[in-house]
Formats: structure tokens, C-alpha cells, sequence
């Protein structure tokens, strides 16, 4: 019975463990606003997303800012060639970083969410734009309250939303690792088997973990059509998860060595002290 116990808490702690991992992954660079902000700040040096980025923002900016209509072709000319040069503007990389906070919150606040899609809300891009259009034509334009561009579909922003929720698991699912873990190590009969079995099982999650992570980029850049915004982002945005999650890997696959190397260590002791006590026994015995 003791075995069988021990055997059982000792897989459901690996598999609490494959859970909880994610769920802390995605609890620190999806669900908190600065982990995600720093995990997809790198796309602002991306050529392809900043071309798709470009190509969004001008039609956009000259229908929303306001201009009028006798400044309308002058606009039109600047804006093409300012639109292209807006990414080597030194104050790019910071509107992206606000661009990733502010759809940050809008994805993630309750109540604020599509349904449909995720949403970039590229506001302080284009509020960048606007001012050096304005700049250029010399005519003071106002920033665009909002510019919300929908990537992906409603069944990737489910995923999204199951992400979010997973990652408020994480805690608990850690937690219940370790508890289901020291049962198992309590209820062995051979505490290094149990200790290697745990080990050994976590080297086979860094594996598929592994084998998963691989195939994250291909199903991020199937967002939308080639070359568009949905595509692009997507399956940048799966690059930079799939290499974030890579250290944690790593880990997972370091503590699976550790506890199997520990696991052999303690039944190789405890191997070694039953043979003493075996042998002084038989010596008892035959003395007696």
C-alpha cells in the first residue's frame, strides 16, 4: 500500500510541476504588464513588423488626425516618407514600450477585452506619427484618442484568455508539487527510488517541453495572411516566447538531473548500510 501511494503522489507531483511551470512563465511575462512589456520590446528592432507597422499607421493617421481637406495632398506626400523613417526616430522605442503597455491593459483588464481577437492598440505610435506629420506640414494636429488594430481570431484569444487563467494557477500548482512530492518521499518504502522516478519524470516534461516550444513559432505566424500585422506579430511574438521559455527548460531539466543523481545516491547508501547490517548480523549469528 506504501508503495503504491508513494508511486502515485510521486506522478502527481511531476505532473503538477509540468503545469506549474508554465503557469509561472506565463504569470511573469504574460500576465504582468512589465514581464510582457519586456518580453516583446525586442519587436521594435524587427524589420518585418515594423514594415507592417508602417503600412497599418499612414492610411490610419491621415484618416483620423484631422487634417484639412486643403492640406490634405501635402499630407498625403509627407506622411509616406515620414512613415517609413518613423522607426529610426530616437523616440520610437519608447512608444513601442507604451504601445505594449497600453494593449497590455486592454487585453488583460476584465470588461475591456475583445472577445474576437487580440488587440494592438498602437495609440502612441501613431501619436508619434501625428507629430511629426504636423511638424513637417506645420500645422498643429491632435493625437488619435485611439487606434486598435485586431490580430488573430477569436479562437487564439481564447488561448489567451486560458493563458491568463492558468497563470493565476500558479501558485497553488507549485505549491501542490512540493506537498504531493514530500508524500511520496514519506510513503516510500526506497526514498532514492522515489527521488529518481521524480527526477527521471521531470527529464522526460523538459523533453516535451522541448518538442512543444518548437512548434510554437509555426502556429504563432499562422495569425493571419502573409505579411500582414496579424502574421507578423504573431509570429514574432512566438519566437520571443519560445526562446523566454527556453531557461526554463533548462531548469526543469537541471532539477530532474539533480533528483535522479540524488535518488541514486541515497539507494546506493541505503544499499551499502544494509549490506553492514547484514554482515553483522551473519557475524552475530555465527557467533552465537
Amino acid at each position: 500500500m506504501r508503495t503504491f501511494v508513494s508511486a502515485l503522489s510521486v506522478l502527481l507531483a511531476v505532473v503538477l510541476a509540468a503545469v506549474a511551470a508554465p503557469a509561472l512563465w506565463l504569470q511573469q511575462n504574460v500576465a504582468d504588464e512589465a514581464g510582457f512589456v519586456r518580453l516583446l520590446d525586442p519587436m521594435a528592432r524587427d524589420a518585418d513588423l515594423q514594415s507592417a507597422l508602417v503600412s497599418n499607421l499612414d492610411t490610419a493617421v491621415l484618416a483620423n488626425s484631422g487634417i484639412p481637406a486643403v492640406a490634405r495632398p501635402v499630407a498625403q506626400k509627407a506622411i509616406e516618407g515620414l512613415a517609413q523613417g518613423l522607426v529610426s526616430d530616437p523616440r520610437f522605442p519608447q512608444a513601442w514600450s507604451d504601445t505594449l503597455r497600453a494593449s497590455h491593459q486592454l487585453n488583460f483588464t476584465p470588461g475591456a477585452a475583445s472577445a474576437n481577437a487580440f488587440e494592438l492598440q498602437l495609440r502612441p505610435v501613431a501619436a508619434l506619427l501625428v507629430s511629426k506629420l504636423g511638424g513637417a506640414i506645420g500645422v498643429t494636429l491632435p493625437a488619435p484618442s485611439s487606434l486598435v488594430v485586431q490580430v488573430g481570431t477569436a479562437q487564439q484569444r481564447s488561448w489567451v484568455t486560458g493563458a491568463q487563467d492558468l497563470s493565476g494557477l500558479a501558485q497553488p500548482l507549485s505549491l501542490g508539487a512540493v506537498l504531493a512530492l514530500a508524500l511520496g518521499l514519506l510513503a516510500a518504502r526506497h526514498r532514492g527510488v522515489a527521488l529518481a522516478w521524480a527526477g527521471l519524470g521531470l527529464l522526460v516534461v523538459a523533453a516535451a517541453y522541448e518538442l512543444t516550444t518548437g512548434l510554437v513559432p509555426a502556429v504563432g505566424s499562422a495569425l493571419g495572411s502573409s505579411g500582414s500585422m496579424s502574421s507578423t506579430f504573431g509570429a514574432r511574438a512566438a519566437e520571443l516566447a519560445a526562446t523566454s521559455f527556453q531557461p526554463w527548460i533548462g531548469g526543469v531539466a537541471v532539477g530532474g538531473a539533480a533528483l535522479l543523481v540524488v535518488g541514486a545516491a541515497v539507494g546506493a547508501a541505503g544499499r551499502i548500510r544494509r549490506r553492514r547490517t547484514d554482515s553483522r548480523d551473519l557475524v552475530a549469528s555465527m557467533e552465537s
